[in-house]
């Protein structure tokens, strides 16, 4: 594995993004979310020391933060929590005061996982980090629309994991249909179990919502997560410390042949799918005791370039790979639902606000209460 983006915003020279292994003499440090290739040298001693040396911190949403005092808990006094909607950091540069103006958005990737819009010297610059947003939930960014209309980015850094994959399903329609599966396989007996089995240790959670909603059943986690999930309950609903549940998660998953004839295995993926050409029909298989699932925290080519055209930002930086053009091929004219759904990271009971409704003066966004679709 190595870091999905090298950290270097070359609008603002004097902080770091998403990487803890390139250049450390920065003034701030920024972190979109907590998966292994974004956090290199997070927990290494050297970036400590040139924390406290500058008087640096990392800032992050509330979310990832808590993930990262689990994780690397003596980072805990350099830390500082990013808000949802519009921050002003306070950052010496050159012995100069330089107030930094950032905007915190939902990246719709993973629990707490968000993008940066950073306004500096008259620029707008968003890093996407990694992020799935659909087609249909662009344009409820309040804070990347002025009068209604797109801002201007003058630089776009942008996840293009999977570019090259021209469409996915959405989330929740493959947790619905793996859910009849797991409801069916319970039902068996009282010996009968599920394993739900991830590729990330964070990233799953709106599964395990889902899953409760479908069958009325908890999804275990070990306590080193359960630490975490337990600060969050009202949106991590699903999950439950309970090791006598039937269903439990399995992180951090390498394949391993099931031999237990009582024991569901549900795989979560995208990278085996690939360039499937009927993916939208085939994006659940079922084996014997095991299923798989298509199930994509990125972008497919279609809601990437639909992003791309809907802003249509001066500079894009493309990250793990160069952004792709292919030559202006249109990839719009899938057929396949686009239509829009209600977010299965909420509590099961909600308040449902109507599209446009105000909080203030604008849109409620929220890391926890997502704008975008699962």
């Amino acid at each position: 594995m190595r870091s999905a983006f090298n950290g270097h915003i070359d609008e603002i020279p004097f902080i770091l993004v998403d990487n803890f292994e390139n250049d450390l003499n920065k003034n701030a440090y920024f972190l979109s979310h907590f998966h292994g290739d974004h956090v290199f040298g997070l927990g290494e001693d050297r970036l400590r020391h040139r924390l406290k040396r500058n008087k640096a911190f990392i800032y992050a949403s509330e979310v990832t933060v808590a993930i990262i005092k689990k994780e690397c808990p003596l980072l805990y006094p350099y830390l500082k929590v990013l808000e949802l909607g519009r921050n002003t950091i306070t950052i010496t540069y050159n012995e100069k005061e330089i107030f930094l103006n950032v905007i915190t958005l939902p990246a719709g990737h993973s629990f707490g996982s968000t993008m940066f819009l950073f306004k500096h010297e008259n620029k707008n610059i968003l890093y996407t980090g990694d992020f799935r947003i659909t087609r249909n939930s662009v344009a409820k960014y309040t804070h990347l629309h002025h009068n209604g209309e797109p801002i201007v980015l003058d630089v776009l850094y942008v996840d293009t994991t999977f570019q090259n994959i021209p469409t996915f399903p959405k989330r929740s329609d493959v947790v619905r249909n793996a859910a009849v599966h797991i409801k069916n396989w319970l039902n068996l007996s009282k010996e009968h179990r599920v394993v739900l089995l991830t590729s990330a240790g964070y990233g799953y959670e709106a599964v395990c919502n889902v899953i409760f909603d479908e069958t009325g059943m908890k999804t275990y986690v070990d306590g080193f997560h359960w630490d975490i999930y337990s600060q969050f309950p009202k949106e991590l609903y699903g999950t439950t410390n309970n090791p006598e549940s039937p269903i439990s998660l399995c992180t951090k998953y390498r394949h391993t042949k099931n031999s237990d004839p009582l024991e569901l295995q549900v795989y979560f993926s995208a990278l085996k799918w690939g360039d499937t050409q009927n993916l939208l029909e085939e994006y659940l298989t079922v084996k014997q005791n095991r299923i798989e699932v298509c199930f994509s925290t990125h972008c497919g080519r279609d809601e990437l370039l639909h992003f791309i055209n809907y802003f249509k930002p001066n500079k894009i930086v493309g990250f793990p790979n160069q952004f792709d053009k292919y030559n202006g091929v249109d990839f719009f004219n899938n057929d396949f639902d686009d239509e829009v759904e209600s977010v299965k990271i909420l509590p099961k009971k909600r308040r449902v606000e109507k599209r446009g409704e105000r909080v203030g003066k604008r849109v409620k966004e929220s890391v926890l209460n997502d704008v975008f679709e699962f």
